[in-house]
C-alpha cells in the first residue's frame, strides 16, 4: 500500500507564527518592584490600577483564565504590611499589564471561611495558604488543593478541596476536612468512593487529563497513618465529586522502581517525593522532574524525569539520574545533547509551551561545580527527542538579577536565581514568572517582579493565511498563502525528523504584493523509509534579515487504521488530528461541545493511509468538546478535546 499522509489547514490564520525561544532571546521585567521583601499595593477590590501589585511572596497558587489572564493566590510573604500566610486573590491582565485585588483579605494569617459544602457564597473564602496546588477545569473554574495553613480555627497541614469560579467571585468548599494534619482514605485502587480522600499535604504536583479529571502527586503529609513524603497518585472527577487512589504506594518515604530507562513497565514508579517540577505533554502524558525525595535506596535532591500514561496507568524513567545529589551537565547553550540534563534541585518552576515542550526554570540545587544554592538556569526538555537544552541563565548558584528598563526587553536582562516562583504561558505562547524566594539585582530575600519571556524577533509585516502540504512516495509537496508581504524577502522551508533541530531545504523568492499570494515547494530529497514523522516550517525573512517562523506541520507514517490521534491535547489555538485510513474518499469532521451542538464541521478528501488534518481552534472557548470522524469506510472515529485558554 503507498503511504500518503495529507496535511490541511482549513482556517484563514492572520498570525505570523511564533519564533522559538533561543539563548538571544531576552527576559522582560514586566511589573513589581527589584527590591526583596516589598509589601503589596492592593488599591480597591475588584478595581484595576497601574499602582496595584501583590506583596513579595513565595510558593503561591497560580492559575490561568479562558483570557489567558494569570490568577494568583497566597503563599507566603507580605500584604499590606506584614510578613506571613496570605489568602489573597489577584488577577493580571497581560494587555493591560494592571493587577487587581479580587478576593480575600489583605492581610496576614486569615482564618478560612468554609459555609456549607457544595454551596457556593461571596462570604466563603480559603484561609492563608502556603505551597498548595491548583488546576484549572475544562470550564474555566480555579480548583485549589491542600497545602500548609489555616482552616477556620487551626495552622496546619491540609486536605480542603475548593473551587472558584471567576464569573460570580464566589468561593466553594467542595471536599475534605475543616481540620488540619487529617489522614488519607484510600478504599480499592482504582476505584472511585465517596469515603476516598488524600491526607493532608503540600508541595504536591497536580494535572489534568483530557476527559477534565484532575490528578495529584504525591507532597509531604499524611497517608492513612502517619505523615512522612509521598508518591501516591490520585484522580478526582468533578462529574462525580469522587476521589479514586490510582498509583504508587499508601506508606510513606517510599523508594523508586525504574526499571529501565525509557522502558514503560507496570511495576515503574517514582520514589516519594514533594516540591518537585510538572507538565502535561502534547499527547496528554504527565511529567515529573526532581524535587526532594527518594531514589531507589536513599533520600536527597532528585534530578530524574518521569512519565506517566494515564491511560495505560504506567510509570517510565525518561532521563536523568536514578541517584540522588547529582551535578547538572550543561553542555554548549542553545545545543540540546542526550548527555545534557539540570543538576538535582527542587522547587524550580516549569511551563509547558504551545509546541508542547516543557521548560524549567530555576529551584534550590546543585551547580556546575558542585555548590549548592539558588539557580537561574533555564531549561528545555523535549518530548519528542528526550534531550534536554540549556537555553538561558547562569551554571552557577545565587546570581544577581539584571532588571534593565521595565517593559523593555534587553539581551542584558537577567532574572536573579530563586525557588518557589510561579508560572503561566499566555494565550500568544509567552512565558511568565513571578516571585519567589531568592536574589533582585542587590541581594537576597522574598520577590514579587514579573517576569516574561517571548520572541525576541520582530513580527514581520505578514500575515500567513494556511500552510499546508501532501506527503507521498518520499515527496513532500508543500503549499502556503499569505497576504501583505510588506517588505518579505524569501521563504526558508525547514524539516526536522525530531521536532527539535530544523535544517534548510529549500528556499522560495517572496512576491512582495499586498494581495493574497500562493506559494508551492517540492521536498524530493527525503530519505526513504528511515523516519516515522518528519516536520516542517517556514522561515519567513524580511529584507533587513529579521526572521518569524510558521506553525510546525507533522506527518506520522506509521498509524494503524482505524486509530484517530489528536495533538496537541489540552490545545490552546489549533489541534492536529492524525488517523490511519484503509480507503480513500470524502471524510466527515464534527467538534461538538458536550451538550451535542456542533461549533466546527468540514468534509475533507483523504487518501488511503495515514493523514493529518489541522483545525483552527482559537475562537473557541475553554471547555472540553468531541471529535468525531465519519469515514469513507463507514467508521466513526472518536476522541476528547481539552481547549484551554
Amino acid at each position: 500500500m503507498k503511504t500518503t499522509v495529507l496535511f490541511i489547514s482549513f482556517a484563514l490564520l492572520a498570525l505570523t507564527g511564533s519564533a522559538q525561544i533561543d539563548p538571544t532571546t531576552p527576559w522582560v521585567w514586566m511589573k513589581g518592584d527589584h527590591d526583596v521583601n516589598s509589601t503589596g499595593i492592593y488599591g480597591t477590590k475588584g478595581v484595576a490600577s497601574n499602582s496595584n501589585k501583590p506583596g513579595s511572596r513565595t510558593s503561591a497558587i497560580t492559575w490561568r483564565d479562558i483570557e489567558g489572564n494569570l490568577w494568583l493566590f497566597g503563599g507566603m510573604g507580605y500584604g499590606n504590611s506584614e510578613q506571613g500566610y496570605l489568602n489573597d486573590l489577584w488577577k493580571f491582565n497581560t494587555v493591560s499589564n494592571q493587577w487587581t485585588w479580587v478576593s480575600g483579605d489583605s492581610s496576614i494569617q486569615q482564618f478560612s471561611v468554609y459555609g456549607t459544602m457544595g454551596t457556593p457564597s461571596t462570604v466563603n473564602k480559603p484561609g492563608g495558604i502556603y505551597a498548595g496546588v491548583s488546576w484549572t477545569d475544562a470550564s474555566g473554574n480555579l480548583w485549589l488543593y491542600g497545602g500548609f495553613g489555616y482552616t477556620d480555627s487551626e495552622f496546619g497541614f491540609l486536605n480542603t478541596l475548593w473551587k472558584y469560579t471567576i464569573s460570580t467571585n464566589q468561593w466553594t468548599w467542595v471536599k475534605g476536612d475543616k481540620l488540619i494534619d487529617k489522614t488519607g482514605t484510600y478504599g480499592t485502587k482504582g476505584n472511585e468512593h465517596n469515603n476516598n480522600k488524600p491526607g493532608a499535604r503540600y508541595g504536591s504536583n497536580t494535572w489534568v487529563d483530557a476527559a477534565g479529571n484532575l490528578w495529584l502527586f504525591g507532597g509531604y503529609g499524611y497517608n492513612s497513618s502517619e505523615s512522612g513524603i509521598l508518591n501516591d497518585l490520585w484522580r478526582y472527577n468533578p462529574a462525580t465529586n469522587k476521589w479514586a487512589w490510582i498509583n504508587g504506594d499508601n506508606a510513606v518515604e517510599r523508594t523508586g522502581v525504574y526499571g529501565t530507562k525509557t522502558v514503560t513497565a507496570s511495576g515503574n514508579k517514582p520514589g516519594a517525593r514533594y516540591v518537585a517540577s510538572s507538565w502535561n505533554d502534547a499527547d496528554g502524558n504527565f511529567w515529573l522532574f526532581g524535587g526532594y525525595g527518594y531514589d531507589a535506596a536513599s533520600c536527597g535532591n532528585l534530578n530524574d524525569i518521569w512519565k506517566y500514561n494515564p491511560s495505560s496507568n504506567q510509570w517510565t524513567w525518561m532521563n536523568g539520574n536514578k541517584l540522588i545529589d547529582q551535578l547538572p551537565v550543561y553542555g554548549t547553550r542553545g545545543v540540546s545533547a542526550p548527555a545534557n540534563t539540570p543538576g538535582a534541585r527542587y522547587v524550580s518552576s516549569s511551563w509547558t509551551d504551545p509546541n508542547g515542550e516543557l521548560w524549567l526554570f530555576g529551584g534550590y540545587g546543585l551547580d556546575s561545580t558542585g555548590a549548592t544554592g539558588y539557580l537561574n538556569d533555564f531549561w528545555k526538555f523535549s518530548p519528542f527527542t528526550n534531550n534536554w537544552t540549556w537555553v538561558k541563565g547562569n551554571s552557577t548558584i545565587d546570581h544577581r538579577g539584571v532588571y534593565g528598563v521595565q517593559g523593555l526587553p534587553s539581551p542584558a536582562n537577567l532574572t536573579g536565581a530563586r525557588q518557589g516562583s510561579v508560572t503561566w504561558t499566555d494565550n500568544a505562547g509567552n512565558l511568565w514568572l513571578f516571585g519567589g524566594y531568592g536574589y533582585d539585582d542587590e541581594s537576597d530575600g522574598i520577590l514579587n517582579d514579573l517576569w516574561k519571556i517571548s520572541s525576541y524577533n520582530v513580527v514581520l509585516p505578514l500575515r500567513l493565511l494556511a500552510f499546508s502540504g501532501t506527503l507521498k512516495n518520499n515527496r513532500t509537496d508543500l503549499q502556503w498563502t499569505t497576504a501583505q508581504e510588506c517588505g518579505t524577502s524569501h521563504f526558508n522551508i525547514q524539516r526536522s525528523f525530531n521536532g527539535e533541530q530544523f535544517i534548510t531545504v529549500g528556499e522560495v523568492k517572496a512576491a512582495g504584493k499586498e494581495t493574497t499570494t500562493q506559494y508551492a515547494y517540492s521536498d524530493i530529497q527525503l530519505p526513504a523509509g528511515k523516519e516515522s514523522r518528519v516536520y516542517y516550517r517556514l522561515q519567513m525573512v524580511d529584507k533587513d534579515g529579521k526572521t518569524s517562523y510558521s506553525k510546525v506541520i507533522l506527518f506520522t507514517l506509521e498509524q494503524a487504521p482505524g486509530l484517530l490521534r489528536v495533538y496537541p491535547n489540552p490545545a490552546v489555538n489549533s489541534i492536529t488530528m492524525s488517523l490511519g485510513l484503509e480507503k480513500a474518499g470524502q471524510a466527515r469532521v464534527i467538534l461538538t461541545d458536550m451538550s451535542g451542538k456542533a461549533v466546527k464541521q468540514f468534509t475533507a478528501s483523504l487518501t488511503s493511509g495515514n493523514s493529518s488534518i489541522s483545525l483552527d481552534i482559537s475562537d473557541l472557548s475553554t471547555a472540553t468538546y468531541l471529535l468525531t470522524v465519519y469515514t469513507a469506510e463507514g467508521k466513526r472515529l472518536q476522541e476528547k478535546v481539552i481547549i484551554r485558554r
